[in-house]
């Protein structure tokens, strides 16, 4: 049997990078101020090194199970959920487009693609790396466009005469967010040790490489997209939601073509991620395309949205699935790890 050619690393990057990211640390910046993009960048670190450690253990989560699918099923409702967030957080504060109608129009358009979008590994494969095209091209021209338009000077002396709070925050709180940060990234890489394992190769040092450099990568865009919220602070903009941030900073900063073109961008690179997320749950039978699970679960994920937008942020949103997750991985670890325990008993 031909070994398995090691992957790119731009594969691994791209099913750890989203949109949802840039809102998430934004957040997570404003709520647990400047040094929390360095708290969330110690927990991956963190827990990266310990799933690295623990990669050649028998510590495996079975997707086939009734457990393990229930697992993949709240991972893509997460996905899903999150980035129609966006898409009608981007339409509505941008456009002031109905929210609801930016919602269920993006589903609508998602249930087109996985109809006629091609199904193949090489297209999967054009998707992922037009999504790391997209969110590296975002990590590097938003931040120093928003710096060459505030300067670094002005920033630092708004941080520190008029919003002090950001510089100095409750170290309790923080250590909080790296326990919970900690926790999640390593059960979702419990949940990617299929596809980690494939960057493997003979010679170790090639593999410990490749993921130091993609874990670089990663920890870089978490830092420089928690940058721009740190100027989004200082601006006193008038906001509903904390989420807006970010967007209404680009409008400030910005011409209205070039505001309305960087909305166009953000709307698509979600799309993107939605796209992405759409092979593995696709039914690939022909017949009564429209009627099977995966149009239900975009629809159950459209109304979920639509319920719940008012009411809570894209962070709760996320710690709320993350530690769903998590619960169930820990779950799911326990009752093999119990099995495995009665094999060797019954020896």
């Amino acid at each position: 049997m031909k070994p398995l050619k090691p992957l790119n690393i731009t594969y691994l990057i791209s099913s750890w990078v989203s949109i949802s990211m840039i809102f998430i640390i934004g957040e997570v910046v404003t709520r647990f101020g400047v040094f929390s993009s360095l708290v969330i960048v110690s927990a991956f670190l963190l827990a990266f090194a310990v799933f690295f450690a623990l990669q050649r253990s028998s510590l495996r989560i079975n997707k086939n199970s009734f457990l393990g699918r229930c697992i993949t099923i709240i991972r893509f409702l997460e996905i899903y959920i999150l980035h129609l967030f966006i898409c009608g957080l981007i339409f509505h504060t941008a456009f002031q487009v109905n929210m609801y109608f930016s919602v269920f129009a993006t589903a609508f358009i998602l249930m087109i693609c996985a109809v006629y979008l091609p199904k193949g590994k090489k297209f999967r494969q054009s998707i992922k790396d037009t999504r790391f095209i997209l969110i590296s091209g975002l990590a590097i021209l938003l931040p120093t466009y928003i710096y060459l338009q505030k300067g670094l000077e002005s920033l630092y002396h708004n941080l520190l005469y008029y919003q002090p709070q950001v510089l100095n925050h409750d170290s309790r709180s923080l250590w909080l967010l790296f326990l919970i940060a900690f926790i999640i990234f390593f059960s979702k890489l419990l949940l990617q040790r299929e596809v980690i394992d494939k960057y493997n190769s003979p010679s170790i040092y090639k593999v410990v490489f490749k993921l130091l450099m993609a874990v670089f990568i990663y920890c870089t865009f978490i830092l420089a997209f928690a940058t721009m919220n740190v100027v989004a602070i200082t601006q006193n903009l008038d906001y509903s939601q904390t989420n807006e941030l970010f967007i209404l900073l680009v409008e400030k900063l910005s011409l209205s073509v070039i505001f309305k073109f960087f909305c166009i961008v953000l709307y698509f690179s979600s799309l993107i991620i939605l796209i992405d997320a759409l092979p593995p749950i696709l039914n690939e039978k022909k017949e009564n395309r429209f009627f099977n699970g995966s149009f239900v679960f975009i629809l159950i994920a459209a109304c979920l949205t639509v319920l719940i937008f008012f009411h809570y942020s894209l962070l709760s949103i996320y710690v709320f699935f993350g530690c769903l997750i998590s619960l169930l991985v820990m779950i799911a670890i326990i009752i093999q790890m119990m099995r495995n325990l009665k094999a060797r008993m019954s020896i």
